[in-house]
Order: structure tokens, then C-alpha cells, then sequence
């Protein structure tokens, strides 16, 4: 199941990444042991992934114009958004957007509703990786409170 993974080939579309897949898939298998819950752990190892790569991209990469972009893109969660975005954050962007498309294909009917919250989770911690990269171009070190 980690085809997209090496389809998406992160040494080559995203140098300044960590490669963390079986970091990932280890971490969602002790979430997820069961073996009833395989397509659990391929959501969310997708998930967990991707946010790997934003998490670098926000921490060692992208620009704070380029990463206010990406905020804003993923706040309207709408693949219209492409078009104001980098290259590389293209590619970010249209991965997560079809994680969740998929994620919503496998879910059964009547879970559909967690789909919503899958999407609102990813949003507040995308929106977090926002203030710490603001936090760092100003070179503002928050309280601890803050920070938690």
C-alpha cells in the first residue's frame, strides 16, 4: 500500500523532506493493531505522511509568503486553490486532497461523517505549523503557554 508513496517520490519532488514512511507506518500500527483495521492504518499513514512533509516544509523550506499560501489553500479546501500555489506545494496540496478523496471512498456509508473531522483536524494542525513559522520569522519565542 506504499505505492503512492514511491510514486510520490519525496527524495526527487521534496530534497529538503525527511523520507519518514516506515517511521509513519510503524507509529499507526501501534494506533491501529488490529488486523480489522488495515484500511484504517492506510488512511491514516497517508495522513500522517503528508503531514511529515508539510511539518518540513513549514519548519526548513517554504518561504512565510509561500507558507501563508499553503494556510489559505487548505482553510478553503478546494482544489481551485492550485493555481496560487508553488510547484512544489501543488503537488502537496493535490496528495492531500486525494488522500481525503480516497479516505472518503473507503470509508462506509455511514461513517461518511468523520470525513468533516478528518479535514478539520488536518486544518488545525496545518494552522499551528502556520504560527510557529510566523512565530520564527519575526523571531518571536512564544511562553509555554502559548506554545501548548
Amino acid at each position: 500500500h506504499n505505492r503512492w508513496w514511491i510514486g510520490l517520490d519525496v527524495p526527487k519532488n521534496f530534497s529538503f523532506a525527511r523520507d519518514r514512511i516506515v517511521e509513519c507506518c510503524f507509529w499507526i500500527l501501534a494506533v491501529y493493531y488490529e488486523p480489522q483495521f488495515s484500511q484504517a492504518r492506510k488512511m491514516m499513514t497517508k495522513l500522517i505522511a503528508m503531514l511529515s512533509i508539510i511539518d518540513d516544509t513549514y519548519d526548513a523550506y517554504g518561504t512565510i509568503d509561500e507558507l501563508e499560501l499553503f494556510s489559505k489553500a487548505i482553510e478553503r479546501w478546494d482544489i481551485k486553490n492550485l493555481d496560487d500555489l508553488p510547484d512544489y506545494m501543488k503537488l502537496i496540496y493535490r496528495t492531500v486532497l486525494k488522500a481525503l478523496e480516497e479516505i472518503e471512498h473507503m470509508t462506509k456509508e455511514g461513517r461518511l461523517f468523520t470525513l468533516k473531522y478528518y479535514i478539520k483536524e488536518f486544518q488545525m494542525v496545518v494552522h499551528a505549523f502556520m504560527t510557529e513559522a510566523r512565530w520564527l520569522n519575526n523571531n518571536y519565542v512564544p511562553t509555554i503557554e502559548e506554545y501548548l
